[in-house]
């Protein structure tokens, strides 16, 4: 009865192993692509997500954190909440989150109650790749995916109402499933292997083992085992191994058929090899490199496959994996076809246990086309970025140089107008006002457009800042202009944040400005700065009571020429938002504008936190 329970037990556990791990490998999956491409589009990562994830009812969501910040979520309905979430201010997640990044190995957490209810285990891969072309590699992104234990376990078959069997689960000395009383009644037990982690399952069976009547007289015990080993070893030993090596084999085929079927419907390549030699290779594999069939692969060794260019390197890495869980995160490698062509793939390699020996299994993404695009890409952003270079050489040489014969043409206006303002009559005196004017305002045109194309070209690296003394700065910059039309600045106690100082100034300046500049006539201006925390940002609030901008106005104000008013009524140049935008998206914000007509105008804008 012990050994009909043994292998019951060992079907269950194969199919909580196939089911579990199946989903948890979906996290590698995803990590692979985004190390091969960088960040996802939304669409991107729901099209992979969606692959990855089919039919699964235990997946009970597939994300993806750039940095810290959860930004994709799979399925979107109803985790739009998670979006924005970041671990980093959440307690609960944020130990487990700070391991998997300082390890750079996927980590597994729980079982442990989920948010949206119930039972579950999450799976974190990190991301591990250069910041910029052939750049050091460092952590990029987080991949998890919440798995739903009760689910899980009815997948794999667990409280089917022919298992038969009384069974517990326990993790680290706790049983999460099942009755712990379990444990104390001499019951088969099996192990549960997943990456970075062991489930122990007990089982007895649903009726009970046989009463231990034997036991009660030692004398009688002694001759009835005897008789009765004697008689089984005589005439059913025989009967009793056919029997078991059948049910045997037959659990370990279904097993193994599970396994296959994961393995070959994977969308990435994925290799087994013990020794230094495939003993597995999925359909992919076969089709990346170009064989017929899996028997091409079969005991062919690794680095035949592998550009010699590669093979101190894969050694190396090869040579670190020393126990089961032990991981090598994806590197780019190239592999040498078996029809003599070289490809580009993101390999990533994990220790298993088979068979009770240590093998590998690598997961390969093929990423030739991927390669030749960041070519191409990047070609393209050398000529963009020689077409910015020149771009911005002529227009601080245009702003320079033209300031020049401004300067004069205002000298001689101005000199006309005192030589022979007497004998001019009142249309020739505003002639040249006209004139005089205009050339100020073109000087100060020239003046703005070159301080708009130098933001991101002469901008100072991102330090940490107190925003409170800057902000104090531009308000005395402006004293006089406040004194005369009685106005006012008040500001809560504002945060430090990374910025660049000079254009962290330059903003508040413009903003300040653009408050007084279209103050309410006979209305004191009043402006008020706040500030309050979102994830990893600071959203600032610079509100005035000033004229307001109608609706259909407030996306355009940020564009490079746009002004609302004539010249006769503002004297603006239609840089000075252009440039707040410009500034606040070099330090990876937003800005925009809440306003009415009449009632003042907000300006909101995000600012990374120090």
């Amino acid at each position: 009865m012990r050994t009909e329970t043994v292998e019951r037990l060992g079907r269950i556990r194969a199919n909580i192993e196939s089911t579990l791990n199946g989903s948890l490998t979906l996290t590698q999956g995803v990590a692979a692509t985004i190390h091969a491409h960088g960040q996802l589009t939304d669409a991107e990562f729901a099209t992979i997500a969606e692959q990855l994830v089919g039919s699964r009812r235990d997946v009970r969501n597939l994300g993806v954190a750039y940095g810290t910040v959860l930004r994709q979520v799979y399925p979107r309905l109803g985790n739009e909440s998670a979006i924005g979430l970041d671990y980093r201010q959440n307690p609960k997640q944020w130990p487990k989150v700070e391991q998997t990044i300082q390890s750079g190995k996927t980590v597994v957490d729980g079982p442990l109650p989920l948010v949206q209810g119930g039972i579950g285990v999450i799976s974190r891969t990190p991301v591990v790749r250069p910041s910029t072309p052939g750049g050091p590699a460092s952590y990029f992104a987080l991949v998890s995916i919440v798995i739903d234990l009760s689910t899980l376990l009815d997948q794999a078959g667990i409280s089917a109402p022919d298992v038969g069997l009384n069974l517990a689960i326990q993790t680290n000395g706790q049983v999460f499933h099942g009755d712990s009383k379990l444990l104390e009644q001499n019951p088969v037990e099996l192990d549960i292997s997943f990456p970075g982690g062991v489930w122990r399952i007990y089982a007895v069976p649903a009726s009970g083992w046989p009463s231990d009547w034997w036991r009660q007289d030692p004398v009688i015990s002694m001759i009835g085992l005897a008789l009765i080993l004697a008689v089984a070893a005589t005439s059913f030993y025989a009967a009793f191994a056919w029997r078991h090596r059948t049910r045997l084999y037959e659990s370990l085929r279904e097993s193994e058929s599970r396994y296959r079927h994961l393995l070959d419907t994977a969308p990435a390549a994925i290799v087994l090899h013990r020794q230094g030699r495939i003993i597995f290779s999925n359909r992919e594999a076969v089709r990346l490199m170009a064989a017929h069939d899996p028997e091409d692969l079969l005991d062919r060794p690794v680095l035949d496959l592998l550009h010699p260019d590669y093979h101190s390197v894969v050694t190396d890495r090869l040579a670190a994996l020393k126990a089961p869980g032990d991981e090598a995160p994806p590197l780019r490698q190239k592999l040498i076809t078996l029809d003599g062509r070289v490809i580009d793939a993101d390999i990533a390699s994990s220790a298993v246990m088979i068979g009770g020996e240590l093998a590998v299994l690598a997961i390969a993404i093929d990423t030739t086309r991927s390669v030749r695009a960041e070519a191409q890409r990047q070609a393209i952003l050398d000529d963009l970025q020689r077409s910015n270079d020149e771009l911005r050489q002529f227009t601080s040489a245009a702003s320079h140089d033209l300031q020049e014969p401004l300067r004069q043409v205002a000298t001689y206006v101005q000199m006309l107008e005192r030589r022979y303002g007497p004998v001019l009559d009142q249309d020739g005196r505003d002639f040249i006002q006209y004139a005089v004017d205009g050339v100020i305002h073109m000087r100060r045109l020239l003046h703005d457009l070159g301080l708009y194309a130098q933001v991101k070209a002469a901008g100072a690296p991102l330090k940490r800042l107190e925003i409170g003394p800057i902000l104090d700065r531009v308000r005395e910059s402006h004293d006089d202009q406040l004194r005369r039309l009685g106005g006012r600045i008040d500001h809560d106690p504002l945060p430090p944040v990374m910025g660049d100082e000079g254009q962290i100034q330059q903003l508040l300046n413009n903003l300040l400005d653009n408050a007084l500049r279209y103050s309410r006539i006979g209305v004191p201006p009043r402006i008020n700065v706040s500030a309050i925390r979102q994830g990893a940002f600071w959203l600032f609030r610079f509100r005035d009571n000033g004229i307001g901008i109608a609706p259909e106005y407030q996306s355009s104000i940020f564009d490079v020429f746009t002004r609302l008013h004539g010249i006769s009524q503002s004297q603006g140049t239609g840089f000075g938002l252009a440039i707040c935008r410009r500034i606040v998206e070099r330090h990876g914000g937003q800005i925009w504008v809440e306003s009415e007509p009449d009632q003042g105008s907000t300006f909101l804008f995000t600012l990374p936190t120090a």
